[in-house]
């Protein structure tokens, strides 16, 4: 069977050379936080069993999802989302502190590609990035998700990000808070003189952020889909006098701040009305933004709550799903293709005593398929990213008619999926040679026959 042009094209970090890997920054982020976690996928496939328990992804992933290559092409969020949640939420119970680090490390990498901000802090404490940035020497070791800083030098902004609209109770809404409140207090201080560093440094624009990414059904966060009462508690949060509205009520009485002209205000209202002004501001489905300026309309502060693509559109330029399109070709395909394989391929064990991945193992053993695989591509060393890619899929392409012709000849059936569909079927085999060529290239190349690898508790490798 000749390669189909219009067939999807699979990228697979695991039997990709780590010298590709490493000259690419976003592969190599991937690589670093899935390198652990595929041999135990593949372990899973080659034995036919698994030695952990698969709880909340069951729900979302169980069952065979974009076999129909019309539907892969085109479901890039779809294809990230998985690698997103399985590092960030899933086995977190069983593997520990892997929650966070990938996903705030590509956000990171997309903010630094925009060009937008020159400087991009994240996980930074804010008593190191005040000196960093300002100069201000302060006693805080609070960490703060992001810190970012424009190309110009006129914007500085302060984030604190949210992966869920359910941020926790009472000291997860407080801990969210705090590094906000004090960078607000160091504004004036008389000591420290915050802003009138930030303005010296031709800084005229504070933002202070927080960004949820995703509902509580872990659907990217929009007016249509949030949740008003996380929304109201959070604002709650901040309106309390020993929060965010306890600083700003300070610096509207002590220092001569005042709501800017954007954010509707009359004129001579008391700070009673003030605080309801900002309250309903935030509390704006449409908006969720308050603006106070100096007393000299110099210097201003942005308190905004940002859902899903506010967030990305504003400090890395692009929607999501734009970043995605964007960078689709350099998103890795081993979490959810590894991850639904060892699904379906469990029951196929449990029915029929075997993995067809591992039958497709065996087949390719006694031929010489997987030497001349290593040896033509996962061993060259003179090829680029983009030929590795396409020369992968020649030979998942190749392997997929060499074990129909194989099984044919035996007079042997595989039993791929419960449908009738034959580009279905024919897509999955396709997976299913994937599952083999990478089981036999970490045998034999990593040389790992007894999978010890595989480690679901270890966490990302800094």
């Amino acid at each position: 069977m000749t390669t189909n042009r219009d067939a999807y094209e699979y990228v697979i970090l695991y039997i990709t050379p780590e010298d590709l890997i490493r000259s690419n920054d976003l592969l190599r982020l991937q690589w670093e936080n899935l390198k652990t976690l595929v041999p135990c996928f593949l372990k899973c496939l080659y034995t036919g069993s698994i030695d952990v328990r698969i709880h909340d992804f069951d729900r979302i992933f169980t069952g065979i999802i974009n076999l129909n290559r019309r539907n892969i092409q085109s479901n890039v969020l779809g294809k990230v989302a998985s690698l997103w949640y399985y590092l960030t939420k899933v086995f977190h119970q069983s593997i520990g502190p892997r929650e966070g680090n990938f996903a705030e490390e590509l956000i990171a990498n997309w903010i630094k590609s925009s060009g937008v901000f020159s400087e991009v802090y994240r996980n930074i404490t804010l008593g190191r990035v005040l000196k960093d940035i300002v100069g201000v020497n302060v006693e805080s070791k609070s960490k703060i998700d992001f810190v970012l800083r424009s190309r110009d030098g006129g914007i500085i902004a302060f984030i604190e990000l949210r992966m869920s609209e359910h941020t926790g109770g009472r000291t997860a809404q407080e801990s969210l808070l705090d590094k906000m409140v004090k960078v607000l207090e160091l504004l004036e201080h008389p000591r420290q003189k915050l802003r009138e560093k930030l303005v010296r440094g031709e800084t005229t624009q504070l933002d202070l952020s927080i960004a949820i990414l995703f509902s509580e059904q872990h659907e990217l966060l929009t007016v249509k889909n949030y949740s008003k009462g996380r929304l109201s508690s959070l604002v709650s949060y901040i309106m309390e006098d020993r929060h965010v509205w306890g600083m700003i009520k300070k610096l509207l009485e002590e220092h001569g701040y005042r709501l800017c002209k954007e954010t509707s205000c009359s004129k001579n209202v008391d700070i009673s009305a003030m605080r309801n002004i900002i309250k309903n501001a935030l509390l704006n489905e449409n908006a969720r933004k308050v603006c106070i300026e100096s007393s000299d309309s110099k210097f201003k502060i942005w308190i905004n709550i940002l859902f899903g693509d506010e967030f990305f559109r504003r400090y890395a330029g692009l929607s999501l799903n734009e970043l995605l399109v964007k960078y689709k070709q350099i998103i890795a395909d081993d979490i959810w293709l590894f991850y639904t394989l060892t699904i379906n391929e469990l029951k196929i064990a449990q029915q029929f005593g075997q993995t067809n991945v591992r039958k497709v193992y065996e087949v390719l053993e006694e031929s010489n398929f997987i030497e001349r695989f290593s040896r033509e591509v996962y061993k060259n060393t003179k090829i680029s990213l983009r030929d590795y890619i396409a020369k992968l899929n020649e030979y998942v392409e190749k392997c997929a008619s060499a074990v129909l012709e194989q099984f044919s000849k035996r007079g042997e059936e595989l039993r791929l999926l419960e449908t009738n569909d034959a580009v279905a079927s024919y897509e999955y085999l396709k997976q299913v040679c994937i599952g083999a060529l990478s089981t036999a290239i970490h045998i034999k190349e990593k040389s790992d026959p007894e999978f010890r690898l595989c480690n679901w508790m270890q966490s990302k490798i800094s």
